[in-house]
């Protein structure tokens, strides 16, 4: 890793040479080391790098602080698909609330039937 990487550019290499998600202050601590030889980051250029990861799409959450690929994902969603689907949920679940009380409408009247009998 050279000094003329961007602090992203080092996070995305470390993480394809781990090959596994890693803690996010672990992962900033190693880039910033790398690109300045800084053993003990300053919260700010820590906060800096944490910004850019959260804001470039090659990285993933992975929960609990830990940060991988998104290239490590079986399929990448890009925000315009979480968005799209964000737009289509309403009327998903209103169908199928639909669907239900339907269910249980057709239940309920079987169910009035086979008392009578």
């Amino acid at each position: 890793m050279t000094n003329r990487n961007s602090d992203i550019d080092i996070v995305y290499e470390i993480l394809q040479q781990q090959h596994q998600p890693m803690y996010f202050k672990e992962l900033i601590t190693k880039s910033l080391e790398a690109k300045a030889g800084v053993n003990k980051a300053s919260a700010h250029a820590i906060a800096e790098v944490h910004t850019q990861i959260n804001m470039d799409s090659r990285f993933v959450h992975m929960g609990k602080g830990m940060w991988g690929l998104a290239e490590w994902s079986p399929r990448a969603v890009s925000r315009a698909a979480v968005a799209e689907e964000a737009e289509t949920a309403p009327a998903v679940n209103n169908r199928r609330a639909k669907l239900f009380e339907g269910i249980q409408q057709e239940y309920a009247e079987q169910s009035i039937e086979s008392d009578k009998e």
